[in-house]
């Protein structure tokens, strides 16, 4: 696919928010909740699905460990660490129906394939450790026309024994494109960087990202349990993700070309949180939104609003509480889709994990989702 090189910097400029942000006191109320039924996920048994905009009405969802559900309700043999979906846009607010996960390539192979070094196939080492690919969000979107897609995965390289980590993981880097907006076509995947980050360094993408203002803001966790920003120029044909002389790093209040190391001062930007969360952009606002949890085990939804994807944040804030799950499990991975809505800001769709007991007495993931209005 080859494009002028006006017209290439014509889209990527369309796909992005306006350049300058107005600083104002942002205070969200919720004006009404609305529970949808939790995410159909036909017949399989999926933990922790995030979502980004693909094609037009058409979200591409990205899932943690997956199995696939036996005529008994039970889970069958076999996991994948994760797997991929499209689904529609959900039903009005009046009539609420399940939102259908489609999988057309159906259960078994991974999205992002496992490294040489990860036990792959799937991660099952002969020591009964595992190596597990798990998204904590979904793939960046830098480039999007007429049905081809070119979007970016930052992977952290995580080797459990149980559910106990056992590495300092690096973070690898991830090509996701589609040639076709056909919905019965996965996007592919290759690995474009090994070992992108070092494990000194943060996993800038692993945790969240927006595109804004010519740049992709890449969100990764410190060890402070805070966040830390870096962006890159899209630039490059297609957003050259992978090009790092295109990054600059937020430390110190302002914008350095050196990598920093995870643990220098200054990297982790004030009032942020490293659970499970979603950064957007809010037209309603004005303002760069984050929304995610505080961690095991509850369903507790904050926000935080800033008027530039640096910061300054504003302290989170509590706004939702769902119901979790059976007693004695975990509910977990607290998530925003704005790639649901009609990019208003004026309401968000949420998520999260947790455990409950199926019709046929078989403990199962269930993902709840949820429609937030504003004031």
């Amino acid at each position: 696919m080859t494009l002028p090189l006006t017209l290439l910097v014509a889209l990527l400029g369309s796909s992005v928010q306006a350049a300058s942000y107005r600083l104002q006191n942002v205070n969200p109320a919720v004006a009404n909740v609305t529970i949808y039924p939790s995410l159909d996920m036909q017949g399989l048994n999926r933990d922790s699905c995030v979502s980004v905009a693909w094609e037009p009405n058409q979200p591409l969802w990205v899932c943690r460990d997956t199995q696939q559900l036996q005529s008994n309700g039970q889970p069958g043999i076999g996991v994948i660490a994760n797997t991929a979906s499209y689904s529609g846009i959900p039903s009005d607010v009046s009539n609420p129906q399940a939102l259908v996960l489609t999988s057309p390539q159906g259960f078994g192979s991974l999205f992002y394939q496992l490294e040489a070094d990860e036990c792959p196939e799937f991660g099952l080492c002969s020591d009964n450790s595992r190596w597990v690919g798990w998204p904590n969000t979904g793939p960046v979107v830098t480039f999007a026309f007429n049905g081809a897609v070119s979007a970016y995965q930052v992977l952290g390289r995580v080797h459990l024994n149980g559910l106990t980590q056992i590495n300092d993981p690096d973070f690898s880097l991830y090509h996701v494109t589609s040639q076709t907006a056909d919905p019965n076509t996965i996007p592919a995947t290759n690995v474009s960087v090994s070992g992108f980050w070092t494990s000194d360094e943060v996993g800038y993408g692993n945790d969240a990202s927006v595109v804004a203002n010519g740049y992709a803001y890449l969100y990764g966790a410190t060890p402070s349990s805070g966040l830390a920003v870096a962006r890159s120029a899209l630039t490059g044909f297609l957003g050259n993700l992978q090009d790092k002389s295109l990054y600059e790093y937020y430390v110190n209040g302002q914008w350095q070309a050196a990598v920093p190391g995870k643990n220098d001062s200054g990297v982790t930007l004030e009032n942020t949180r490293s659970a499970q969360g979603t950064v957007y952009f809010s037209d309603k606002w004005n303002s760069f939104v984050w929304i995610g949890g505080d961690g095991f085990p509850n369903a507790n939804f904050y926000i935080s609003t800033a008027p530039n994807p640096e910061g300054p944040w504003t302290s989170p804030t509590l706004f939702y509480s769902g119901a979790v799950g059976d007693p004695n499990t975990l509910t977990y991975s607290t998530v925003a889709h704005p790639a649901l809505t009609d990019g208003t800001g004026d309401y968000i769709f949420l998520s999260y994990s947790r455990v409950i007991t199926n019709a046929e007495g078989v403990q199962v993931y269930d993902q709840p989702l949820l429609r937030v209005d504003w004031q």
